[in-house]
């Protein structure tokens, strides 16, 4: 297994597909990077100036098209000038955006003004973790890259042999994800850093080895996770585009969208389906958006009693590579070319 796993890496080092892939989550990151630094300008500033004024105007609006019976909406003046009365005025909620309709609290522009981060863990989660950008990365490389095993004849040398060598195939692919994984987390890592330090940002909360590394190890089961299932899906099927599809559906919270929906709808039927949704996988990764710090102190509600969140957590991501690696190992070995 570790030679077909040395032959692997060489392959990916010595070809296109992962230094191309590096580069779009270099492109991804400093992309992004430059929004949440855009967000400081004075030009984001008079944006969200601009935008308050507009919905404070549009209130305004609503209120003198009031009927009769309703308080007064406003009064005109000796000169003829309809102004907004007291009335009409008190209680106007004026909504902050960020220009894409994603409201905005005082606390988060000032925040954002003064170039400060929660923390680093936080900012690797949004950055890296919230919206599946990264897992969506490394998902189609792996689908790609086992997928070019079949096309182009390797797997045939490998399944000459039967039995062991051929569960040893499957399982080095297995690894193999969880070394890209790897791979994608920590330059993602180092790009978000350098990313935010050269746009002069600071982290408002400093956190421990454990709350920092833990995080990574979490965030680490997350992207292998997500590559594992791709890579099982190209596994058994063979197939290119089904790999490919696979991964743009999962990674990217597509799937998981539509299971919340249908779950929403029987869930008052069934209250049963509101726990078991907490322990769906892609309920734990959300739970990394908060970061280092706020994931040790989450208050989310568990199904088990006296269960800590990053314990949830890891069961959880766990469970679902093992369920990965046994299904790639039952069947996989079993299937011809």
């Amino acid at each position: 297994m570790f030679n077909l796993l040395k032959s692997d890496i060489y392959r990916l080092v010595h070809g296109k597909m992962l230094w191309v892939s590096l580069a779009l989550t270099a492109l991804f990151v400093v992309g992004v990077a430059g929004l949440v630094w855009f967000a400081t300008t004075p030009q984001f500033a008079q944006m969200v100036a601009e935008q308050a004024e507009h919905d404070q105007q549009n209130a305004t609006t609503s209120d003198y098209r009031q009927d009769d019976s309703s308080l007064p909406a406003a009064e005109t003046t000796a000169e003829g000038v309809t102004e907004p009365t007291p009335e009409a005025t008190a209680g106007v909620d004026v909504r902050i955006t960020d220009g894409s309709g994603a409201n905005l609290t005082p606390e988060e522009v000032n925040t954002l003004n003064e170039k400060e981060l929660p923390s680093r863990t936080n900012a690797y989660a949004q950055m890296l973790v919230t919206g599946g950008g990264l897992a969506m990365i490394v998902s189609l490389v792996t689908a790609l890259f086992v997928a070019s095993d079949f096309e182009t004849g390797f797997a045939k040398n490998v399944f000459v042999g039967r039995g062991r060598r051929r569960a040893a195939y499957y399982l080095e692919k297995l690894v193999l994800c969880g070394v890209l994984s790897a791979v994608f987390l920590l330059a993602g890592m180092v790009l978000t850093d350098g990313a935010f330090a050269l746009a002069g940002f600071e982290y408002r909360a400093s956190e421990t080895l454990g709350e920092y590394w833990g995080w990574v190890a979490l965030a680490w089961l997350a992207m292998t996770m997500y590559a594992m299932t791709t890579g099982v899906m190209v596994l058994l099927t063979r197939s290119k585009a089904v790999g490919i599809v696979f991964a743009l559906v999962v990674a990217t919270g597509a799937l998981a969208s539509i299971v919340m929906t249908v779950t929403s709808v029987f869930a008052p039927a069934f209250p049963v389906l509101n726990d078991a949704v907490k322990w769906l996988p892609t309920s734990s990764v959300a739970l990394l958006g908060s970061g280092g710090v706020g994931l040790l102190s989450s208050t989310e509600g568990t199904a088990l009693a006296g269960l800590a969140v990053p314990a949830q957590v890891a069961l959880v991501l766990g469970a679902a590579i093992a369920a990965c690696v046994a299904l790639a190992a039952a069947v996989g070995p079993r299937k011809d070319v």
